[in-house]
């Protein structure tokens, strides 16, 4: 551990193992709590240790042994828990430590000097300055540049068995023979070790059943040729090695998180060799989707959605969204709550004194004062004095200021017949709510057609907080809701309009399409058969049904049989 015990550079790993401490004092048995460059541990009996002792440190369970030092000291009675840092290399087995881990604390810690593994058949070295990975070398055939060129096709098997046969004859280094027989040009070289270089480090995250240990020192020049090593696409891609899938659901936030992607995103992952599922993955961190729902999305295997993400979040390269982050300290602001703060942020004006406090004109001052303590109690700046986003804060701030301007002035009887008075010389015929709304769904009918989905989202939104009475409002927020992929909002505002309208069947059989999208097959199954018992020919159900069924293919047949079969399950008259 460093100095700074409050940025660990280095990742901890929760699990119990027993351990031996050595002091001047004696030995002293306990367990490990947590590890990495240094431990946490409880200790028996050991009152003689305190903070500054200088200790050794061993769990052969773990393969830990290291020199140490007593950082801090409290007393769990009868026994004492310590935090000890290491004095001496980083070392230890790469079955308890993850190899990528271990490369990025030492990158935190810009450290310099060689990391070693080794075990009976093994010996890899990757060369360390200042955190950056320069080098590597390895006693690995399949690691040597010769093999990495032949794999590649930059030489033939023949001119690679030559370079092999005269390395074993004269003991002289492949790269060295590789120049002098004029198989690579200077630039080729660069190439190929630069390649080999990436290639031993990458096979190294493979190895398990093998010890490390870190020199820290100077590096000897004669061992060690400075390259340009992409650390975080290597970085990236050895924790996408990791497949346990409890671990890895232990590591990544929790499902209905919802991520997006940092903003130095271009640094961090312009150079990173991506597959298509990965491609397809960070296409679904927009800020809008959970963890959840993306595995709904993607098509992608729960394991390998998780190690992707586990990936990027390791390397930078993914955040909490403003949701996420409020949730996490206990301030939810919800999309629901967003949608609202920035409606009543652009209309505020138009709602006017009464609007903003959600009263009629006729308003009793209580019922004034009573709606004033419902709007302060949302809107309260003081509420969201955490928040990180300084233009949100200024919306609520907006918001707020104006709620409490309204209510000074309609508590006061000659303001309030003052405002009056100027609402009814504003105009002969003042524009009512419902026509308001009228207008905003009329403009995001529009939005939609030209396929400007999130502006649409927002013109509905406003129709439906004018007037929530109107069925197709509500309906329409969530098609325009559904293109953006926000499928549990889209749920439920579809659900809203098939409430006011029940015996619409488009409507039910939207529904069904909505929660296939959200995995959830047996509603969306009765959602379509309820849209079929209204209307027989009702395209969208049937091509929902159709969906359901073709899970079932291989027993079933054909599309056209599936149809058939759901025709006469349904009793429903084909078309020709």
């Amino acid at each position: 551990m460093k100095d700074n015990q409050d940025k660990r550079s280095f990742k901890r790993y929760k699990k119990e193992a027993e351990l031996i401490i050595k002091a001047k004092t004696g030995a002293y048995k306990g367990r490990i709590v947590d590890y990495s460059d240094g431990i946490c541990a409880v200790i028996k009996d050991a009152s003689s240790i305190i903070s500054g002792t200088t200790v050794n440190i061993k769990s052969s369970e773990l393969g830990i042994e290291f020199l140490g030092e007593v950082v801090w000291a409290k007393k769990l009675i009868p026994d004492l828990q310590v935090g000890i840092r290491r004095v001496d290399n980083l070392r230890g087995s790469l079955k308890d430590f993850r190899l990528p881990d271990v490369l990025k604390g030492l990158q935190k810690t810009t450290s310099t000097g060689t990391l070693e593994i080794h075990n009976d058949s093994i010996e890899k070295k990757i060369y360390i300055k200042n955190g950056d990975l320069i080098f590597a070398s390895s006693n690995q055939t399949n690691d040597s540049l010769a093999k990495i060129l032949l794999t590649a096709g930059r030489i033939t098997a023949d001119q690679y068995g030559k370079t092999v046969k005269i390395a074993e004859q004269t003991g002289r280094n492949q790269s060295t023979i590789l120049a002098e027989l004029g198989y690579l040009s200077p630039q080729e070289f660069v190439w190929a070790l630069k390649n080999q270089v990436e290639m031993i480090i990458l096979s190294s995250f493979n190895v398990t059943d093998a010890s490390f240990e870190f020199q820290e020192g100077p590096l000897d020049a004669d061992e060690s040729i400075p390259l340009r090593i992409n650390a975080t696409n290597l970085l990236y891609h050895g924790y996408k090695k990791v497949n346990d899938l409890l671990y890895l659901k232990e590591e990544c936030p929790p499902p209905d998180i919802e991520l997006r992607l940092s903003k130095d995103l271009e640094e961090l992952v312009q150079h990173l060799s991506l597959s298509d599922t990965d491609r397809r993955i960070l296409s679904y961190l927009d800020g809008k989707h959970s963890i959840k729902e993306i595995s709904l999305l993607s098509q992608a295997s729960d394991t390998e959605i998780l190690k992707t993400i586990y990936a990027l979040l390791n390397i930078g390269a993914i955040e909490l969204t403003q949701r996420s982050v409020q949730a996490a300290k206990g301030i939810e602001i919800d999309r629901e709550l967003s949608e609202k703060i920035e409606d009543m942020n652009n209309n505020y004006k138009t709602l006017g004194y009464y609007g903003i406090l959600g009263v009629n004109e006729g308003a009793s001052e209580e019922e004034i004062r009573e709606a004033y303590y419902r709007v302060a109690k949302e809107f309260h700046p003081d509420k969201y004095f955490s928040l990180p986003s300084d233009d949100i804060k200024e919306k609520i701030n907006t918001i707020f200021s104006y709620a409490t301007e309204a209510y000074e002035s309609l508590s006061d009887e000659a303001k309030r017949r003052e405002y009056d008075r100027s609402l009814s010389v504003k105009s002969e015929k003042p524009a009512s709510k419902a026509e308001m709304a009228k207008e905003r769904f009329n403009q995001g009918r529009t939005l939609m057609m030209m396929k400007k989905y999130s502006d649409a989202v927002t013109l509905f939104a406003q129709a439906v907080y004018f007037d929530s009475t109107t069925a197709s409002y509500h309906y329409y927020h969530g098609l325009a809701l559904s293109k953006l992929q926000r499928f549990k909002e889209a749920a439920k505002a579809i659900n809203e309009a098939v409430k006011l309208n029940p015996q619409k069947s488009d409507y039910i059989a939207e529904l069904g399409h909505i929660f296939l999208m959200l995995g959830f097959k047996a509603r969306a199954q009765n959602s379509f058969k309820r849209a079929l018992e209204l209307s027989p020919s009702n395209e969208r159900a049937l091509e929902g049904l159709l969906k359901t069924e073709k899970n079932n293919k291989s027993i079933f047949g054909s599309s056209e049989n599936i149809l058939l079969r759901i025709s006469k399950k349904y009793g429903l008259k084909r078309r020709k």
